[in-house]
This record gives structure tokens, sequence and C-alpha cells, in this order.
């Protein structure tokens, strides 16, 4: 079952008795995943597993949900706000890199380096305690991990989570029957909530979803953020080209990341039609081999191009591992959108605790 698949399985799209059986199924999993998450969360709050606390301050930008909430360019925007004086270094497990822990990072490190100032550490490895005395060795002042939030074993000096403002709850279930990795009532541990995509959200919405984390027993500051496109790059000579080249354009998108519907959603606020083909979603973290290429991209783009496309369209994330391909064969252009993080609400206390934690304690 492709990522497509499932999530239109799981959000109930997908209708027939086929379907509400798989789901009933995935439902019934769920109250096995919720059980053992409420007893390892048991477990750590009563001490019988231990928590490993590193010299230096940590700080986790994570979700409650599995998919895409925009974590890495948030990761980068704090990294910035931190300041070089700092010393932070970026501490993630690494998910399906190459080969965790020996730098040769996977997508999400890539894109990493080109957000964040040149020369920020980022150690890759599955063994997040590890990775972060790896950092302090090297010198790191402050760590800031990425996807950590479910990451008990690290203690951490600040918790930042990120919900999305079209999908915060992961469709209202556990996995696998829905998104959530966690329930709803461990926003409680967070020190900062903030809500992502909060710019394609109704006012009514944004207020609702207010009080729904409010609801939780969370009483910390909820700070609204939004990804604004800022270039299109042409991927093939990276000259830059201005975001109005897309507006009333024929575009064919592709993506492997965790919510291709926001970015074919970015694409059409910004006056690009999309071809009747919709989004190719290759799932996050796909690797675009040549398998890949060869078997959905090249045959999505010859396509699009029959269906009139004249330019095909893709995420910073994705380019990053496009790079070094020769793309003649595509048929047409192909641009990547790059975005900023940017905080539409709360940003001043947002660095005010940046500023309390990020001191050097050791």
């Amino acid at each position: 079952m492709t990522q497509r698949d499932f999530i239109e399985l799981i959000s109930g799209r997908k209708r027939g008795l086929g379907a509400s059986l798989l789901r009933l199924i995935l439902w019934w999993c769920s109250l096995y995943y919720t059980a053992a998450v409420i007893l390892r969360l048991s477990l750590y709050r009563a001490g019988i597993l231990k928590r490993h606390k590193v010299v230096k301050p940590v700080i986790c930008v994570g979700n409650l949900t599995a998919g895409g909430t925009g974590k890495t360019p948030c990761v980068a925007a704090i990294v910035k706000m931190l300041g070089s004086d700092a010393k932070p270094a970026i501490v993630s497990r690494g998910y399906r890199s190459p080969s965790a822990g020996s730098g040769q990072g996977n997508d999400e490190m890539r894109v990493l380096e080109e957000l964040c100032p040149k020369g920020t550490p980022h150690i890759q490895n599955p063994d997040r305690v590890a990775g972060a005395r790896a950092a302090v060795a090297a010198g790191a002042g402050v760590i800031v991990l990425d996807d950590g939030f479910s990451h008990l074993r690290l203690e951490r000096d600040l918790d930042i989570v990120l919900l999305d403002a079209l999908n915060p709850f992961g469709y209202e279930h556990m996995l696998p029957r829905g998104l959530k990795r966690e329930p709803r009532s461990s926003l409680r541990r967070a020190g900062i909530v903030v809500v992502t995509r909060a710019d394609v959200a109704t006012p009514q919405r944004l207020h609702d979803l207010d009080d729904a984390i409010k609801c939780t027993g969370y009483s910390g500051p909820i700070l609204h953020a939004a990804h604004v496109p800022v270039q299109l790059v042409k991927l093939a000579t990276r000259e830059n080209a201005d975001l109005g080249a897309l507006k009333d354009k024929l575009v064919a998108p592709f993506c492997g990341i965790g919510n291709p519907a926001g970015f074919q959603h970015t694409l059409e606020k910004l006056g690009a039609k999309v071809t009747p083909l919709g989004t190719l979603a290759l799932g996050d973290h796909a690797e675009l081999d040549t398998a890949a290429w060869t078997k959905q991209i090249s045959p999505f783009l010859r396509a699009a191009l029959e269906a009139g496309a004249v330019m095909a369209v893709c995420t910073q994330k994705d380019a990053v591992k496009l790079r070094d391909r020769k793309l003649e064969d595509a048929g047409m252009p192909i641009f990547e959108l790059r975005v900023e993080f940017r905080f539409l609400r709360g940003e001043s206390e947002l660095a005010s605790q940046l500023a309390d934690v990020g001191g050097d304690k050791g």
C-alpha cells in the first residue's frame, strides 16, 4: 500500500465495505499500540525507564503525529535564532540515512546544510543520547534535537511541538488507524506549541485549535507559523526564477514529503495550475534513485507533458536528491520551490525561551 493509499484509507476518504473493514482492523491494532505507548510513558514517569542528561542544553523540535508538519525548516529557524555564539549542533535519528553516524546524511541533513548557517554541526545517530554526547564532545554549546518528542531517553530543557493547522491530531486516531504517535495529553510535556501552516487556516479554525490545545492541559504559549515560498530555483542550472513564473502556468508537481497535499496547495496559492494528474506523491523520505526516476518520475513527467504541463516543480527536500542527476530526459524544466519558516505570532516568546535555555550550562 502506498503512502497516498494509506492516507486515503485512514482519512475516511476511501469508501466501501473493504475500506471499512480495513479501518476496523487498524483500529484494533491501534488499541495495542496505544496500550504500549501509555505503558512506556508511565515507566518513564515512574523512573523505571532511565532518562539520560548531557551537560549542555537540549532543545527538541518534534511532532505529536507522524508525517509532515514542517520540522526541517523550523529546526533551521531555531538554529538561526540561537546564533553562532550559542554553538548550536543538530542531532537527529538519520531516518533512511545511507549510513547514520558516518556523515553520509539523509535528505533532511542535506536540506539543513543548505538552510542553516555554514558549518552548523549535524550528527545523525539512531541512538540520540550517543549523538548528543558526540555533539557535546565536538564542542557544541546547545543541542537542537530534530524529531525527538517521543524519544524520552534523552532529557531536554525545552520541547517545541509542531501541529499542522490542517490536520493537527492525525485524523483523531493513534497509529496505525490514524497518525498520532502519542495521545493529545502528551502536549502537557511541551514548553511551546507551534501551529504550522497557520496562513492557510481560517481564523475560526485557528481559534478552535487553540482551544483544543488548551483543553489537553497544556498551559504554555501557542505560536502560529507559516511556510512562506521565497524562491524558485531551476534544478539543472541553479538559476533563480521569480515566483511569478508560476502564475497561470500548468505545472506537474512531485514530492517525497509527509504532506504532498500541502505542497500542491502552496503552488495553487501562487497561481499555478496543476494538471489533472495531480501531484505525484513519492512517500516521505523516498529515495529518488535511478529506479524511482525510471519507474515513477519520468513516466509521470511524460504524461504531464502530454497533458500540457510546461514545468515540473518539487520541494527542496526532493531537489537535494536530484542535484547530480542529468535531467535532459525530463522533457520540461524542473524547478524546486524553496520556503522559509516564519512565525506569525509569538516569535518574541520563543526568542525569550531560547535565550533562557541556550545559555551555557557547562
